[in-house]
């Protein structure tokens, strides 16, 4: 018998842009309705290209697609910050941000999400 677990590879990356928060509640409501679709879409930077301190720096977005939003949580008293959770296909191998490049896997996410800043961190756990 094997007794070994299994590593779990996570990986965590800045978002950079992304929806509202009435957006957010509207995804999760209808996340698994077979008659209504809510499209997410955030902005995930996958490298910089240079330092993120430095007034230069740019980022390569990451193919990301078929968010699927299963939880939302308040994070703080704000009324602003939430931890999210769902489902999504993403290629994390790519530089080129290119949907039409990709090679999509099923992902696992948990997210922290500012819809103030509209920035927070994402992390992807394969499925």
């Amino acid at each position: 018998m094997n007794t070994k677990k299994t590593e779990v590879r996570e990986r965590v990356y800045d978002i950079v842009a992304g929806p509202g928060k009435d957006l957010l509640f509207d995804a999760c409501k209808y996340a698994y309705s077979k008659n209504a679709r809510i499209p997410v879409e955030f902005t995930v930077a996958i490298a910089y290209t240079m330092p993120p301190s430095d007034s230069g720096c740019a980022y390569i977005l990451m193919a990301l697609t078929g968010i699927r939003i299963c939880g939302v949580e308040y994070e703080d008293g704000s009324g602003e910050s939430f931890n999210l959770h769902g489902f999504c296909r993403a290629d994390l191998d790519s530089l080129s941000g290119s949907k039409d490049d990709a090679v999509f896997k099923p992902y696992r996410f948990e997210a922290y999400y500012n819809t103030k800043r509209r920035e927070g961190t994402i992390s992807f756990t394969e499925q």
